[in-house]
């Protein structure tokens, strides 16, 4: 196994690494949080972003389960109701 750690992901605040990280997670794939100590300290300011970080070996995986997390565009511009 590749113990090599690789990041994933960046975000802006630690509430959508959260998700992510958990969507990872319920799918098998281990993954930690970088920058999040640092980012509770520091003011919201964009300039910081945290971390998804995962183990290389999973990197495709993980790279499939993020892709099924963004929103579909909706060209129509209309309401789904």
């Amino acid at each position: 196994m590749d113990d090599k750690l690789v990041t994933i992901a960046e975000f802006e605040n630690l509430f959508e690494a959260q998700a992510a990280k958990t969507a990872l997670e319920g799918d098998g794939i281990s993954a930690a949080i970088m920058g999040e100590k640092i980012q509770n300290l520091l003011p919201a300011d964009g300039m910081l972003n945290v971390q998804l970080r995962i183990f290389a070996a999973d990197e495709k995986k993980a790279s499939e389960v993020l892709a099924s997390l963004s929103p579909e565009k909706d060209e129509s511009g209309g309401d789904d109701k």
